[in-house]
């Protein structure tokens, strides 16, 4: 029997909705909602992350994405199949995919379970190209999250953590330390993109750019 959690996390005085799941129906209206088009009809910028099941980390315990105020983690058992609304949404080209170790995430999921991204992009790399600073492309999301957006957000982070992402439910505060990171993602990212691409040029294709 399949279990589906929302809860809302306060991040710098903003309300994050996070939907933790089992179920692929919920996946799927998920996916719906971030296919829906933005503001500007511009690339849509997707916070990503993975976490594999101990103990022997072969295959993949959580997908957490976050598109902003909103974030999906899709807890997968031992032997489930990945929903194909969100193997299909990894894949689409309009979409940018970002994360701190995110080009190591997507050669796993190709190389385990076939799961391809057309767009997928290291933040320390981006953060390091478009502000002339090298030394972003060697640090963690806390800093890259600090440099890029001014946000201190570290400080919301759970403390003592078991990381036990195969346990069920999952628990809150890995639940929220999903969310920091992913929302991280999207906040670097989204401020990244939309300061070093002028507005008058159509959205450029993206491309894994790797440490």
């Amino acid at each position: 029997m399949g279990y589906t959690k929302v809860m809302s996390f306060e991040l710098n005085g903003v309300q994050i909705k996070t939907t933790v799941t089992d179920e692929v129906k919920v996946v799927d209206e998920y996916i719906s909602s971030f296919l829906q088009p933005t503001d500007n009809h511009g690339t849509k910028v997707i916070g990503f992350d993975t976490e594999r099941r101990p103990p022997f980390m072969d295959e993949p315990g959580t997908f957490q994405l976050c598109d902003g105020n909103s974030c999906l983690i899709f807890h997968s058992h031992s032997g489930y199949r990945i929903p194909l609304s969100l193997s299909n949404f990894l894949c689409q080209p309009n979409y940018t995919f970002v994360g701190c170790g995110i080009k190591n995430s997507f050669d796993y999921l190709e190389k385990r379970l076939g799961i391809g991204c057309k767009n997928a992009v290291e933040l320390g790399t981006l953060a390091a190209t478009l502000m002339n600073k090298p030394y972003l492309s060697f640090c963690g999301v806390d800093e890259l999250v600090f440099v890029v957006n001014k946000l201190d957000l570290h400080k919301y982070r759970p403390l003592n953590l078991a990381f036990k992402w195969d346990d069920y439910p999952l628990s809150e505060e890995l639940a929220k330390l999903a969310t920091v990171n992913v929302y991280s993602y999207h906040k670097i990212g989204s401020a990244l993109f939309e300061r070093y691409r002028p507005e008058s040029h159509p959205p450029a294709p993206t491309v894994y750019l790797i440490n």
